[in-house]
Order: structure tokens, then C-alpha cells, then sequence
């Protein structure tokens, strides 16, 4: 019975990828090397993205029964290039990323999310700093965040401390550390560290000291994977279903990296647009184009 299923899914993959290349509008073929190019953000280099998502590639390999080669991406804005120009197929994105990719082209898939236990956003701040909520911030307090398109270490809280009537051009000071705000943050060179309830726990059971915590948001937007808008929707719905189904092979194949223990818990849901609008309005408020 499994063999009769997984050859119907194949059908239904394959019938997609035939459908992209029957299409006159927008849609494009992907049967001429029936192979899904594959691209993840924040992963610079190929050799990078084989040693943390090689296992989860071949394992999404097996799911949707067609090979995967690797795209490696710079940034966002090569994200958005590549989909355009049809060179990656797949992005296994941030939220915050996706936003921006949606933002350029409204074609494009969500497809299925990995949701995250402990990804709630909170700003931290020294026991002794006489900081204990945000109404306690100065002008002279800085907040250490990570790069712009940082989901908990940028958008989200400053929106929050945009929400609690904070200019954050005049009332705090802001430092982009990009992923040394942690070690700044517990050296004292910075006041606000912003990051998820998750790490918080981590950081307070390997330090052994306690944090103020000024600041806990709700749960943040998952990562997700997105297809481009070249893919039939027939295929994106095949792979979709399989991806849901298949969730706890493809998240302990994503675990063979040490890199990726922030999964460790998580499982692939339906993805859905909506879920993304308070990172546009994180963006809309930051006055981030």
C-alpha cells in the first residue's frame, strides 16, 4: 500500500511539473532537468548549505521523489533575483524574508511553515541596570540588535518599543551588532539585548545569573518554505501535502546539524500568508521599504 501511495504522489508531482511546461502564461517548465534547485537564506556558500540542510535535502529528495541540487544565496535581495530570473525553485526562508520576497512578487508560494516552541520575542537587560520595563529606557540606553532582516532581533522589538511611544531615533540608541549583540549584551557594552524566550532560557542556564526580562511579545511568524511563482500550483500543492505528511523525517533529517537545534522541536504546518501581516506592519512602522 505505501509503494501504490508514494507512486501516486510521484504522478501527481510529475503531472504538476508537465503542467509548468503546458502552460502559456507565467508559469515555466521544470521538466527539462527535473531537478529543483534549492536555496536557504541566511546560508552563504554551497559547501555551508551541505553541512547544515545536505541531510534535509536528501530527504526532501525522497518526499517528493525528484532531485534537488543546492542554490546558495547572499542575501535577500538574491533571493528575490534568483526567484525572478527562475534560477532557484524552493527557498526555505525567515519570515521576515519572506515579506520581502512576497512584497516583490505576490506569485510566490507559502508553502509549508516550521513552527518553533520558545519563538516569542523579548528584549533582556541586566539585573543591576535599573532597567525593569521599557518605561524605564533613557536616550542613553543602547539596544544591541542583530541585521535588519532579523525577525526577534531587530523588527519585532524595536516595533514593540515603537508600539510603547519610543522614537528610536531620539529616545534610545540603537546599534545593528548583527550576532555579536549576545556577547556584547553580557559583556555590559550594550543596555537591551533582543531575543526569543527560547534563548533567553538557554543564556540564563549557561550563565547561571538571572535577566530582566522588559519586554515578552506573542509568537513570532515561522520559517517557512516558499516556491517561486514559475511552479505550477498543481506541484506546489503535491510537494505541500507530502512536505506535511513527511514532517517528522524531514525535521530529524534537518537535526543531523548541530547547527539547526532550534528545530528541535518543531514540526512542518500548512503555511499561510496571513500569518506574515505583523512583520508588515513591523516594517511599515520601522519605515523599512
Amino acid at each position: 500500500m505505501k509503494k501504490i501511495i508514494k507512486l501516486l504522489l510521484l504522478l501527481v508531482l510529475t503531472l504538476g511539473l508537465f503542467a509548468c511546461g503546458a502552460s502559456e502564461g507565467s508559469k515555466d517548465s521544470t521538466t527539462e532537468t527535473k531537478t529543483i534547485k534549492l536555496a536557504v537564506t541566511g546560508i552563504e556558500g554551497v559547501e555551508q548549505l551541505h553541512a547544515e540542510f545536505g541531510a534535509f535535502k536528501d530527504e526532501l529528495e525522497n518526499v517528493i521523489g525528484l532531485p534537488i541540487e543546492f542554490y546558495a544565496l547572499t542575501d535577500t535581495a538574491s533571493a528575490i533575483t534568483a526567484l525572478e530570473s527562475k534560477e532557484v525553485d524552493l527557498i526555505l526562508a525567515g519570515g521576515a524574508d519572506y515579506v520581502m520576497i512576497k512584497n516583490s512578487d505576490d506569485s510566490v508560494y507559502p508553502i509549508a511553515a516550521i513552527t518553533r516552541p520558545g519563538y516569542i520575542p523579548v528584549i533582556l537587560s541586566h539585573i543591576d541596570s535599573g532597567i525593569k520595563s521599557i518605561d524605564d529606557i533613557e536616550s542613553a540606553h543602547i539596544i544591541g540588535t542583530r541585521n535588519v532582516g532579523s525577525t526577534s532581533g531587530y523588527l519585532m522589538p524595536l516595533k514593540a518599543l515603537v508600539d510603547a511611544g519610543l522614537d528610536i531615533e531620539k529616545d534610545i540608541v540603537v546599534l545593528e551588532l548583527g550576532n555579536s549583540n549576545e556577547d556584547a549584551f553580557l559583556a555590559k557594552e550594550i543596555d537591551l539585548f533582543p531575543t526569543t524566550l527560547l534563548n533567553y532560557q538557554k543564556l540564563r542556564a549557561k550563565e547561571q545569573i538571572m535577566f530582566n526580562i522588559i519586554y515578552q511579545g506573542d509568537p513570532l511568524p515561522n520559517d517557512l518554505l516558499v516556491g517561486g511563482s514559475h511552479l505550477d500550483a498543481s506541484f506546489v500543492e503535491g510537494i505541500k501535502t507530502a512536505i506535511v505528511e513527511k514532517s517528522d523525517a524531514l525535521i530529524k533529517a534537518i537535526l543531523v546539524s548541530k547547527e539547526n537545534e532550534k528545530y528541535a522541536e518543531s514540526t512542518f504546518v500548512e503555511a499561510k500568508d496571513d500569518d506574515y501581516n505583523d512583520l508588515r506592519e513591523a516594517y511599515k512602522a520601522l519605515g523599512i521599504e
